[in-house]
């Protein structure tokens, strides 16, 4: 198959996967029985916002050892994905947050196909895979060897408003876990309002700051091939410099209101009077209106090449952030307006949808012929992903008494302290598959003889430079066969570490 053609049914792939995850919502609240009369659920506007990436993502750079935390509003699209590798049937489709359907939010025990990561609340979804890396690194220096694999986090820009967040980015060891990969669906909407300033910046200095590579995708090739034009100039630092609201609202406009809004009003911040407003009216003179309409639109979050040779960069020998601009509900009647976070298409919207889309709205689920060069794509896409299975590690006997016996009063703590010492001397094997995780106050809890004795889990080996030291009771050598994790105080970052820790059990199964 030629890069075009490939090109062209990634380009399919989307236009289908769009158009399934918009129906799965769209049959939920308005064909489905609905005794209530409210709404079920659902953000087809959401979805739309991120489903170039996924396509781009799923059908051309995952592969099978890797894992994706899916932002919770996705869902829907990940289900289609679902459905055109024939993992779900038409039935399911038609069941979003009916009991035992399908999720709202991607999760790992209630979905009929597993996610990888459970996301429903917001922003511990996002840094759920810098753990899970983590606890994969563990297993495979400590217990067995379990491959390597990227672990992406598709993040929408307001889930960066949690302060999770960046607790996670921050944590000092984190920048060398060159297997995190975010992916930031940049489309400046949070809920019912455009987010007011320009934040992209101030975004990618944190990352940078945090040791992160950063990856911007500002424009797709239509808009990068007309900025090399006459007039290019000016039309880049048009649309680079107005606001949030006034780019949202221009993508509400008719072409020939665009012919008189781009330039901009004589005094303001585009001044269509000036030298740079004539010729941005000269280059927008010479585009038939479709062309005008899809230009303004055309950001490279929704330009499969654009993403796919973005994600051709990323170096796997750092943490990567992918920001990626976006429209919020591309490709649907309700583009870019302000509150269309929960909105619906409505019958008629949906109908016009269907016919630009090539569906039929009375039997809206269809997969691909496997001889055309979608269906190709998706059969290559399924076999390249078939997860291999595991053979479960042998069992460790577990010893029945650590032979001591207990005087007095003494704290818990106190009392870990000693069972973790005992354990290492009576069962090794069992005290091997210890992990210990603490919020930067290891002497405080009793800790301190373990840690003397285990070492601190790092990505990467550390001089203990306090080793020499006779007054230095705890000594802190850092390596990858540590089994003391540290994250300082975020206490946040504890909790999820925890929770991936315990889950490295199911994370090496075809569906885990």
């Amino acid at each position: 198959m030629s890069d075009h053609s490939a090109l062209d049914a990634l380009d399919e792939i989307h236009d289908r996967i769009l158009w399934l995850s918009t129906s799965i919502i769209h049959h939920a609240n308005r064909v489905r029985p609905n005794r209530s009369g409210l709404k079920v659920g659902g953000h087809q506007a959401s979805c739309a916002s991120i489903a170039s990436i996924m396509t781009a993502l799923w059908f051309h750079e995952l592969r099978a050892e890797d894992r994706v935390s899916i932002k919770p509003h996705a869902g829907p699209v990940w289900h289609a994905i679902n459905y055109l590798f024939g993992e779900l049937d038409d039935e399911q489709m038609t069941t979003l947050r009916e009991f035992g359907g399908l999720q709202s939010y991607p999760s790992r025990t209630k979905d009929p196909v597993p996610a990888d990561y459970s996301t429903g609340s917001v922003g511990i979804g996002a840094t759920a895979p810098i753990w899970g890396a983590v606890a994969r690194r563990y297993v495979d220096s400590s217990l067995r060897d379990i491959g390597t694999g990227r672990q992406y986090s598709l993040v929408g820009d307001a889930e960066l408003d949690e302060g999770a967040v960046w607790e996670a980015v921050n944590d000092p060891g984190v920048k060398h876990l060159g297997e995190i990969v975010w992916i930031i669906d940049l489309n400046r909407q949070s809920l019912d309002r455009v987010v007011p300033d320009i934040a992209a910046g101030r975004i990618e200095a944190t990352f940078e700051a945090a040791g992160w590579q950063v990856i911007t995708v500002k424009f797709g090739r239509l808009l990068e091939d007309l900025f090399a034009r006459e007039g290019g100039d000016a039309l880049r630092r048009r649309i680079l410099t107005m606001s949030n609201p006034e780019y949202q609202r221009i993508l509400r406009c008719s072409a020939d209101e665009l012919r008189t809004r781009l330039p901009g009003e004589a005094g303001s911040e585009g001044d269509g009077d000036s030298e740079s407003g004539q010729a941005l009216r000269a280059l927008i003179s010479d585009l038939d209106d479709a062309t005008l309409l899809a230009a303004i639109r055309n950001l490279g979050g929704h330009d499969i090449p654009t993403l796919l040779e973005a994600f051709a960069q990323i170096d796997d020998s750092c943490p990567t952030a992918v920001i990626a601009y976006t429209i919020k509900g591309f490709g649907l009647p309700s583009s870019g307006h302000p509150q269309n976070h929960s909105a619906l298409i409505d019958a008629d919207e949906y109908s016009a949808l269907a016919e630009l889309s090539g569906q039929d709205p009375q039997a809206p689920w269809s997969r691909f012929d496997p001889d055309t060069p979608a269906g190709r794509i998706l059969a290559e896409t399924a076999q390249r992903l078939a997860r291999p299975e595991f053979a479960p590690a042998a069992p460790v006997e577990l010893p029945r008494d650590l032979e001591r016996t207990h005087k007095g009063t003494s704290s818990s703590q106190a009392a870990l302290g000693r069972v973790l010492m005992d354990l290492s001397r009576q069962s090794p094997e069992t005290a091997r598959r210890v992990v210990t995780v603490s919020p930067d106050v290891s002497s405080t809890t009793n800790l301190g003889g373990w840690v003397n004795k285990v070492g601190v889990w790092s990505a990467d080996a550390a001089q203990n430079w306090f080793a020499d030291d006779a007054e230095t009771i705890l000594q802190w050598n850092e390596s990858a066969q540590g089994q003391h994790m540290e994250l300082g105080i975020a206490e946040t970052n504890l909790v999820g570490l925890l929770g991936e820790l315990g889950a490295t059990w199911s994370r090496c199964s075809p569906s885990g």
